[in-house]
């Protein structure tokens, strides 16, 4: 039986092949290695930034054009800057996937900054991801992910019209 990411991660991955993908986020574990080697097979043409894996901030990235851009588990829990990147990188794709988790309760984070001061993150609820998705942007798919998560999250998955379609 798959766990939740990995069903989540069946979900957004599917491609015919040929396709040209930028993956955000991608991360440094098993599964940038599997989307390596499975768009390898199909003949995709996939590239990653992910902070940790390279340094790089998908922010000071200029994007090229893309058929498709994912953000898989980045957004806006990880990353609450999801509005700036719509405004960036939808342009540059025919096609933008996304999942966005949300909790029905409150649930925050805290962290540590290098400096030693503690802040708190409060992660979004629904009403903020359908705020923000539901209503500024052409949303092409939208289907609410069914597997549970131990912490209590939930999961959408939206497929956003990108500038080139």
């Amino acid at each position: 039986m798959k766990n939740p990411k990995q069903e989540i991660f069946d979900i957004l991955y599917q491609f015919e092949g040929g396709e040209s993908v930028l993956d955000v986020g991608c991360g440094d574990g098993w599964q940038a290695s599997r989307v390596a080697f499975k768009f390898a097979s199909i003949g995709c043409d996939w590239s990653c930034v992910d902070l940790k894996l390279d340094g790089v901030d998908w922010y000071d990235c200029q994007p090229k054009d893309y058929d498709v851009i994912i953000a898989n588990d980045l957004f806006p829990n990880v990353d609450q800057r999801l509005e700036l990147f719509l405004e960036k990188y939808l342009p540059h794709c025919k096609e933008m996937r996304l999942s966005l988790t949300y909790f029905d309760e409150p649930k925050w984070y805290r962290a540590t900054r290098p400096e030693g001061e503690v802040i708190t993150m409060l992660a979004w609820n629904e009403s903020q991801i359908v705020d923000l998705v539901g209503y500024n942007y052409d949303v092409l798919k939208k289907e609410e992910y069914q597997g549970t998560f131990p912490n209590g999250r939930k999961v959408v998955l939206v497929w956003l019209k990108g500038g080139l379609a």
